[in-house]
């Protein structure tokens, strides 16, 4: 007689366990938290400066110390802005604000979505299916992405500059 225990270890293909799915949940808390605290944000009209914002406390976020220092952005100066602007469907001030700051916004909805079906139906996410992503990739297309915002920010700052 065969072991009838067998046949119910084996996983169901495609199908997620307890650990798959609570780490769903989690990534889907995150992705939400960013993108409700994006939300919340009113964004600067001046494309950066919306972090100032975020207190912790009596203390709010200090503007940027690289533009204070060097008048040119960090590569990071807008992010929250583009966030802001991103979840309100203001896709133009948001590539505007920091056009790397826009795809990650994008990618913290899609990854949100992804993990909300990954959660509510227990099949596997999209990016399992993407073999060609891996860690090495992933990391210089973020690179990439990053900097090349920055370099559009430091472009914008120093056209201002030069124009009035």
């Amino acid at each position: 007689m065969a072991d009838a225990s067998r046949e119910y270890a084996t996983p169901v293909p495609g199908r997620r366990s307890f650990a798959g799915r609570l780490a769903a949940f989690v990534l889907l808390v995150c992705c939400c938290a960013i993108l409700g605290m994006a939300a919340w944000l009113k964004p600067d009209p001046r494309g950066f400066g919306t972090h100032e914002q975020l207190a912790f406390g009596k203390t709010h976020l200090a503007p940027c110390g690289m533009l204070a220092a060097t008048g040119f952005p960090c590569p990071t100066c807008g992010m929250t802005t583009a966030f802001a602007h991103t979840v309100r469907g203001q896709w133009l001030q948001a590539i505007w604000a920091q056009p790397s700051g826009f795809l990650l916004a994008l990618a913290t909805a899609a990854t949100a979505a992804m993990s909300a079906w990954a959660l509510v139906t227990g099949s596997n996410p999209l990016w399992q299916y993407l073999p060609f992503v891996t860690p090495y990739r992933l990391f210089l297309g973020l690179t990439i992405v990053l900097f090349g915002g920055w370099f559009f920010r430091v472009a914008i700052t120093y056209a201002n500059r030069i124009s009035g």
